[in-house]
């Protein structure tokens, strides 16, 4: 492929009635025989096929997702002209109306391969070329490429044509079109144009110091470490609404989702995590954008090195110097998860179809992958993985590589390592190790608790895989004892051993009370099974360590035995209510609530629920009352409060225990939800419990949330918050609210809402799935179980794959009291369909098995 020219008209844009715009593709490339092809495209209609000046009969020839056409030896031109349309789904070319001003916006997100439903082209990561964008837009607009504007043009009043510069050769997923009333922030860093771009009516929240900050300490950092200068002119961020991604890595105009823009007060840790997407998104500059893998069965070449390299330079050039302590406790927590469901693949995936490819962008492909890079550092040292990434991007810029390049490239910096040894065992293959220590002997091996249990015909046909087997380990040991209270590192030992057995000698030495951590420092991807011993001292003292990684590290253990059933909810539960007044650092105290809360839901029978809630919270609201005002802290134990307040108060009817009582803690919890919700917006909350506390519309909407699913609010209190807040945020929050009321005809028309689907957008469609499925909806919404397995077949042949997949996933009913009856319609569903759709199949075996795993811990539990 030479050279495309793609002329889209959005001229009609404002006018809601029109569902299509004009769209046009001239491509030039070279033919090697003489033979029938296909271009991709996925549209309402194909006006017109010319090829080499032959004109074809659309109706002939296309099929509706493609265009067939013959070709010739050598160089052949290839003219399509149709209409195409805006999307609602954040596919293609996405248009958003927000409501707090009227004011329209569009951005397109392509991968992995939508760009096929906004303009024809020949939609594979390795057939590279140029690019050259006209777009005819309202002259109010303001329309974005991912690079410059050449030139423009009044092509009649109001309507303007931009001529945009053509783009170094790339691939068509990371091509990228964003138009409408964005306003515009502008820097530059050594010559490097910078701007930032965001609807109007987020403006005044854009923090844009913070993020040219970031984004300057980034390309100062891969410049240097990869000794190539950013190759792509300028560098746009934009922040738009309704995305399904984090962000995007679009060369010259990268995508954000525009929740990165902080409208309300938020902890340390939401800026790191910013921070890290920025950096994230950056790494693709060169890993992804430069070089580019082949196809997508090297989807990891990309995200799994972004995902490192973005962490890294978050850690050493910014100022979130230990971002590695999220990573180990959150980011690694979803690569566990992902590797054990039956549904894991290796790191470097078999991808036969573009299904599968969108399918893969998983916890494997990011998380996994980057955790195992960290892994390889360790293996080869830094100064020459480095090296080895110099030599891949110098031989290699501007096309495309699988894995034999990359490791070809590390053999050239490091021909003493047997680096095919170590990818063939660490990218090849699936599923965790484990390390375990007992007395002086530390042990590696598989994982126990792979799976949650499940033994059915598809989890065999899906798995099929070569498991983890003779892996390198690199790690160290840390040893920790008491010193008054606190728990300080004394000895740390280094370890490097293949799976199997290793001995320390002097580890028995130690006395009662001291905690032995395998993989102290998180170089390694592994479970750590921590001995009965430091167990208990986990369990007791893990917010007595000083350093955060080490905590995170200890958590993640915990963590890990608690879902394979090897440590009790209640055993959990007290170390969480231990740490909640003590822990300092926001991107753990997050990872806990979240995984405290997973457990409520799932691990725990609907009956006990309560009284758990009822302890956990009795802790949190211990810690609120020593809390600094607006302290992150607060924060966290006031959104943790609210969540367990749905479940205390929803897990019954009226007329139960917590309605007919006097439960003080249910009472104090009411007041301060009642409180959020009835304060002013911007002021600090005045009541002694957590005095201070500033109040913003997230808050707000949480606590609207959590009263209109208890019934505590009506129809007008929910509309008078909507009222107080005419921003898509509000429009989310009112949906969610009015979804979450208990009540059977407000479940009914959430249902048939999420059926139909029509008028829904991606967010619209979770904002009413969210509602619908409230903590404490109960007895409301088990009428709907046989009516969600009677829908996903025409959910998925109608839908879009985004859509579909978050009507499938979110309306899962894990929220149904017989889970085992759950599991066996899911067994039955899935024997029924064999021939289902394989992405359709993988989401439901992937919630099966956290049916199965959630079965065994309660069952574990009650023994």
């Amino acid at each position: 492929i030479h050279d495309y020219t793609i002329a889209l008209d959005i001229s009609g844009a404002k006018d809601p009635s029109q569902l299509t715009f004009p769209t046009e593709t001239t491509v030039e490339f070279t033919a090697h025989e003489l033979t029938t092809t296909f271009i991709d495209f996925i549209g309402e209609s194909v006006a017109s096929i010319t090829i080499n000046g032959a004109k074809l009969n659309p109706r002939e020839a296309f099929t509706g997702s493609r265009i067939i056409f013959p070709v010739k030896p050598g160089p052949n031109l290839l003219h399509i002209s149709g209409h195409a349309y805006y999307s609602r789904s954040g596919e293609g070319l996405h248009r958003f109306r927000d409501s707090a001003d009227n004011r329209l916006y569009l951005y397109t997100q392509f991968e992995p391969t939508d760009a096929r439903r906004v303009f024809a082209h020949f939609d594979q990561p390795d057939l590279k070329a140029r690019f050259l964008f006209t777009v005819t837009a309202p002259t109010d607009f303001r329309v974005l490429c991912t690079t410059s504007p050449q030139r423009t043009r009044q092509v009649k009043p109001g309507i303007t044509q931009h001529i945009f510069a053509p783009t170094l050769r790339q691939s068509s997923y990371i091509t990228c079109i964003a138009a409408g009333h964005y306003v515009r922030f502008t820097d530059e860093h050594r010559g490097i144009p910078l701007a930032i771009y965001a609807r109007k009516s987020l403006a005044e929240y854009v923090d844009a110091e913070n993020i040219f900050t970031v984004t300057k300490q980034g390309l100062d950092f891969f410049e240097q470490q990869f000794d190539y200068p950013y190759p792509w002119g300028k560098y746009d961020q934009i922040f738009v609404p309704e995305y399904n991604l984090g962000a995007m890595e679009n060369p010259g105009l990268v995508t954000f989702t525009d929740t990165y823009i902080f409208r309300d007060t938020v902890t340390h840790a939401s800026y790191e995590n910013r921070a890290t997407t920025i950096l994230h998104e950056m790494a693709h500059m060169w890993f992804g954008d430069l070089v580019t893998m082949r196809w997508w069965d090297d989807l990891w070449l990309k995200e799994s090195f972004a995902d490192y390299m973005g962490t890294l330079a978050a850690a050493e050039a910014t100022e979130f110097s230990d971002a590695w302590v999220s990573f180990a406790l959150n980011r690694k927590d979803w690569a566990y998860r992902q590797d054990q469901y039956p549904t894991t693949h290796p790191i470097v995936a078999d991808i036969p179809d573009v299904e599968a490819a969108r399918q893969n962008f998983d916890g494997i492909t990011y998380a996994k992958g980057a955790s195992v890079l960290k892994q390889l550092v360790a293996f080869l040292g830094r100064a020459t993985f480095m090296a080895g990434t110099r030599y891949y991007f110098r031989h290699h810029a501007y096309g495309n590589t699988s894995l034999d390049d990359f490791l070809k490239a590390l053999e050239v910096v490091a021909p003493d390592k047997n680096t095919r040894a170590w990818a063939d065992a660490w990218l090849k293959t699936t599923g965790v190790s484990e390390v375990s220590i007992s007395g002086t002997t530390v042990t590696i091996g598989t994982s126990t608790g792979e799976t949650g249990g499940m033994q059915t015909s598809s989890r065999r046909a899906v798995t099929g895989f070569r498991r983890g087997a003779n892996r390198s380990h690199t790690f160290s040991v840390g040893v920790f004892s008491r010193y008054g209270s606190d728990l300080s590192l004394i000895e740390s030992v280094p370890v490097r051993v293949h799976e199997g057995r290793t001995t320390i000698p002097h580890l028995g030495s130690y006395g009662k009370g001291t905690l032995i951590l395998p993989n102290c420092g998180d170089d390694d991807y592994c479970k750590v099974r921590l001995d009965n011993t430091s167990q208990a001292t986990a369990l007791r003292s893990v917010s007595r360590l000083a350093d955060p990684l080490d905590r995170a590290v200890v958590w993640s253990a915990l963590t890990n035995a608690l879902r394979d059933g090897h440590l009790p909810v209640a055993d959990f539960a007290e170390a969480y209510s231990r740490a909640v007044s003590r822990e300092t650092h926001a991107g753990i105290a997050a990872g806990l609530n979240r995984t405290m809360l997973y457990a409520v839901d799932h691990f725990v029978p609907q009956p006990e629920q309560a009284a758990l809630c009822e302890s956990i919270l009795a802790a949190l609201l211990d810690a609120l009352s020593g809390s600094a005002a607006g302290s992150d802290k607060q924060r966290n134990c006031v959104v943790m409060s609210i969540s367990l307040l749905q479940r205390m108060g929803g897990v019954s009817a009226p007329g139960s225990s917590f309605f007919t009582t006097e439960s003080s803690l249910f009472t104090t919890a009411i007041d301060l939800v009642t409180a959020i919700v009835a304060a002013d917006i911007g002021e600090p909350l005045n009541m002694p419990l957590c005095m201070g506390l500033p109040l913003d519309h997230s808050l707000h909407w949480q606590a609207v949330t959590a009263l209109a699913a208890l019934g505590w609010l009506d129809t007008e209190d929910i509309a008078s918050s909507e009222a107080a807040d005419q921003t898509h945020t509000g429009v989310l929050g009112g949906i969610t609210a009015r979804a979450a009321r208990p009540l059977p005809i407000v479940k009914h028309r959430a249902w048939q809402k999420l059926l139909r689907g029509q008028e829904l957008s991606n967010d619209m469609l979770s904002a009413t799935v969210a509602g619908f499925r409230a903590p404490g909806a109960g007895q409301l919404v088990e009428p709907y179980v046989p009516e969600y397995f009677a829908a996903l077949d025409t959910v998925w042949q109608k839908r879009s794959i985004e859509l579909a997949t978050r009507f499938v996933v979110g309306l899962f009913p894990h929220w149904a009291a017989d889970q085992a009856d759950i599991a066996l319609r899911t067994e039955n569903w899935l024997q029924s369909h064999p021939g289902a759709p394989q992405g359709l199949q993988r989401l439901l075996i992937e919630q099966l098995d956290d049916v199965y795993r959630a079965l065994r811990v309660r069952a574990t539990d009650s023994k």
